[in-house]
């Protein structure tokens, strides 16, 4: 990741006042941020190409994209020749993220997954 992020202009997004927020690491799961379609295209592709000299890929189908107040038409992402599947919401970390940031949506998605196992306990 950090040869990638020294080889480009891309420069995340100012979230925390010390700087910008470029990345989310956690074992093989990676959370991108960005402002610009062009930049994020122009990272996964050296991304990819980086990933692949240690043998590496990503497989575009466990890759989402996930814009919040986007203002400009809707970017179409790609990897390879493979389109980026844009979502309203996705989990990460066992939380759920969602273009608002509301914790509501965590709230509601957490009492789901209860009601859901306590309904599985009915035949015991």
């Amino acid at each position: 990741m950090k040869i990638t992020f020294s080889s480009t202009e891309f420069s995340g997004i100012d979230l925390l006042s010390g700087g910008p927020l470029i990345d989310l690491e956690y074992a093989d799961d990676i959370f991108l941020f960005g402002e610009d379609a062009d930049k994020m295209q122009s990272l996964l592709i050296v991304l990819s190409n980086n990933a692949s000299m240690f043998g590496m890929r990503f497989s575009p189908s466990k890759c989402k994209l996930l814009l919040q107040d986007w203002s400009a038409s809707t970017p179409e992402l790609r990897i390879g020749s493979e389109v980026v599947k844009r979502v309203d919401n996705f989990t990460y970390l066992g939380s759920l993220i969602s273009p608002n940031g509301l914790v509501s949506d965590e709230i509601s998605a957490r009492i789901r997954r209860a009601r859901l196992a306590f309904a599985n306990l009915c035949h015991l």
